[in-house]
């Protein structure tokens, strides 16, 4: 009996290891954040699908306390390309806040974006995530049209 839960124990260890065979730890690093301003908020898309503008579902998230100008989290990525958006949640209500013709009232950040403008979809905003990719930065910015 103790071969067979060992057998199984060994066989799901490798399952776990090859499902997450292809997650690339990557350093997510957000610069001109506000130390103190409120936590920062980071949301990771893998796909078209589930950017859709930042309306999509978001594929992986988490917030960093805002302690310093530039502010880091280890994310494990799968390989491929991907989208990271985030904002600095300045009166700590948990959500990206709009004003007048939906202009996002808190700084934000997108991958592949410099704050002026509509930042795109995903093929203009992605970035390739591969065993090379040690950091993906961005920029916080209020938006100006």
């Amino acid at each position: 009996m103790k071969r067979v839960f060992g057998f199984l124990g060994a066989f799901l260890m490798f399952c776990a290891a090859a499902i997450y065979a292809d997650d690339i730890p990557v350093t997510v690093e957000f610069q001109g954040v506000v130390p103190g301003g409120g936590r920062v908020f980071v949301a990771i898309y893998y796909s078209a699908d589930s950017y859709r503008n930042g309306k999509g579902p978001i594929d992986q998230s988490a917030w960093i306390e805002s302690t310093a100008e530039t502010v880091r989290i280890e994310m494990l990525i799968p390989e491929g390309e991907c989208v990271v958006s985030g904002h600095q949640d300045a009166n700590g209500n948990g959500e990206l806040d709009f004003g007048a013709f939906g202009m996002p009232l808190e700084h934000i950040a997108l991958s592949n974006y410099n704050g002026r403008g509509i930042p795109g979809n995903f093929k203009k905003l992605k970035v390739p995530v591969n065993r090379d990719t040690g950091t993906i930065s961005v920029h916080l910015y209020k938006v100006r049209l």
